[in-house]
């Protein structure tokens, strides 16, 4: 009579190596999106201004803004459950 105590090696898997992928497309997306903020206020230097100051009461670099805006999408992207 002997019971598996032992926890499987898939789970163990996804513990260790779930985080890692997550951080890893995180951080990806958050390049991508600060070389698209930094394109798109390289085309509209204004308009990036403008929205970064009625957000954030200054303005921003448009890399920074869309680093950030790349970072989150990236995280939500890798951690939530795609819906069809």
């Amino acid at each position: 009579m002997s019971t598996d105590t032992k926890p499987s090696r898939g789970l163990i898997g996804f513990l260790l190596l779930g985080p890692i992928v997550f951080a890893i497309v995180a951080v990806l997306a958050m390049l991508f999106g600060a070389a698209a903020g930094w394109l798109g206020e390289f085309i509209s230097p204004q308009v990036f201004e403008r929205l970064t100051a009625l957000v954030f009461g200054e303005a921003i670099p448009g890399w920074q803004f869309g680093a950030m805006l790349g970072f989150v999408g990236g995280f939500l992207r890798a951690s939530l459950p795609k819906q069809r």
